[in-house]
């Protein structure tokens, strides 16, 4: 973020204080550079008390978490010279307010001096993503032929896994008794945990148990241990990659006979971003599908939110 090129905290109290947020974010799940940018985010946070004086955590009140944005927003980046970038200094301010939610939930202070005080992050167009209406969604699904088919319809629209999540997608990570996927590292090495409707647990149990042990005959199977760890086999017996979830997918597309589905520039990635959008039509919050999709800034899933405003539109027109 263009930080001041030495960082020099005094403090010890204050050093520990960013070493025990660094392994907050470490049981969190976060990965390692982004942590060690945090802690240094954090650290310069730590050295501008110090320059006011402040050598307690527990005096930082709102307005003196104002001061600090008003500190980084006059502060003169080190890569260019000129002001820093505004989406630099909102995510230094999310990276403090995580810091004091952390003290909040070891009740190490009673509230957030963030309070109700905002640092909007700027605001982009949402981009262009192909978003399929609900029920383009179910004429893929009417249009399998296979089990196989639909549980790559329900790894990428039912858990709304990203494209590279779908090819490191093992047996071992999804739990069909408890109604649960993990994804062990997703964007950012970060783990989460997707639950499973009914209906994709039924999908991936057609698929796991009627049909996968015929592809486990294919002659790439045994070439190597990943392909016995990937859940969704090709017909050599390999581990699927991008290219022939996609494939699989166009040769869905193509037996629904609706040339306007035909049309749209579809891949397993607009599924992900379909899920998306019909959960907030379905009035799931915004948090909740954050959760769901991984994002690690809730700004991220509230692209979604125009995206779904502009499908309702069309919905009602």
């Amino acid at each position: 973020m263009g930080r001041p090129s030495i960082i020099v905290v005094s403090s010890e109290a204050y050093r520990k204080l960013a070493d025990r947020f660094y392994n907050y974010q470490v049981m969190l799940g976060y990965v390692p550079h982004s942590n060690r940018s945090k802690f240094l985010t954090l650290n310069e946070f730590f050295q501008w008390l110090e320059s006011r004086g402040m050598a307690d955590v527990a005096g930082v009140t709102p307005p003196v978490i104002s001061a600090y944005y008003g500190y980084l927003s006059s502060r003169p980046s080190r890569n260019s010279g000129g002001a820093l970038n505004q989406k630099t200094v909102c995510r230094a301010m999310y990276i403090v307010r995580d810091f004091f939610e952390m003290l909040v939930r070891e009740r190490k202070i009673r509230a957030n001096p963030f309070g109700t005080l905002e640092f909007p992050y700027p605001q982009e167009e949402a981009p262009e993503r192909t978003i399929l209406e609900p029920g383009e969604i179910q004429q893929l699904y009417e249009c399998t032929i296979t089990a196989q088919e639909r549980a790559v319809l329900s790894l990428a629209y039912g858990c709304g896994l990203r494209a590279g999540e779908l090819t490191k997608c093992n047996t071992e990570d999804i739990k069909l008794r408890e109604k649960i996927l993990i994804v062990p590292a997703g964007k950012g090495n970060k783990r989460r945990v997707i639950p499973l409707s009914n209906g994709v647990v039924k999908d991936l149990s057609g698929y796991y148990y009627n049909e996968r042990e015929a592809l486990t005959a294919g002659r790439d199977y045994n070439l190597n241990t990943d392909n016995q760890a990937a859940f969704m086999l090709h017909s050599r017996g390999g581990r699927m990659q991008d290219e022939t979830y996609n494939k699989y997918l166009k040769r869905i597309i193509e037996r629904t006979g609706n040339e306007v589905l035909q049309k749209k520039r579809i891949t397993v990635h607009s599924l992900r971003h379909s899920i998306a959008t019909h959960l907030l039509l379905q009035g799931v919050s915004v948090e909740q599908v954050r959760i769901f999709l991984g994002h690690e800034q809730l700004e991220t899933t509230q692209i979604y939110t125009h995206i779904s405003q502009r499908q309702l539109n069309k919905l009602i027109a």
